[in-house]
């Protein structure tokens, strides 16, 4: 079980660092921000792979990280799948929006990549019960915030402001709102 753990927090963070290098746009470069965001992943990852190997995993929360590996996974290749045609941005990049993405996931999530990271590091702290990686998922969900954030104010300083607003109010930003579409 810990291999087969292992291997599923690999696939995930292996993707993700495929979509900083290879799928987002970097419209101002590798900012300070971004490098930041990058160091605090690195580490949360680093540190979550070695409790998974060193320390094991533990029946039966692995299966429920396991299920947050997946819907992780489900989440992030159907946002590149939906983007693939017009890829985003980097985090934190000052550029203004030319469109608004609201098919595939973003029909239930206004972010779901950043839905995905969390659900990855959220995993790893289920299946192997250790309540220390838990500051990873607190790191990364801060680091999400932030992000988030600061990509709905270029939506509100955009030509697409009022089609934000009213997409803003029915679609949640990390988790879908229950009874509303």
């Amino acid at each position: 079980m810990r291999v087969a753990t292992l291997c599923m927090a690999l696939v995930c963070l292996g993707s993700f660092g495929w979509a900083m290098r290879c799928f987002f746009k970097r419209p101002d470069g590798a900012s300070r921000m971004i490098r930041l965001t990058s160091l605090v992943g690195t580490i949360c990852a680093v540190s979550q792979l070695a409790v998974i190997g060193l320390g094991g995993v533990s029946t039966p929360w692995v299966w429920l990280g396991w299920g947050c590996y997946v819907i992780s996974l489900t989440a992030f290749y159907w946002a590149v799948a939906v983007n693939r045609q017009r890829p985003l941005s980097w985090a934190y990049s000052t550029d203004t929006p030319l469109h608004l993405q609201v098919t595939g996931p973003y029909r239930y999530v206004r972010h779901p990549f950043y839905l995905s990271y969390l659900l990855t590091f959220f995993g790893g702290a289920l299946a192997t019960s250790n309540p220390w990686l838990l500051l990873t998922v607190l790191a990364m969900g801060l680091g999400a915030m932030r992000a988030a954030r600061m990509e709905e104010a270029k939506f509100e300083d955009s030509p697409l402001a009022t089609d934000y607003q009213e997409y803003r109010g029915r679609v949640g930003m990390f988790f879908p709102r229950i009874g509303r579409r």
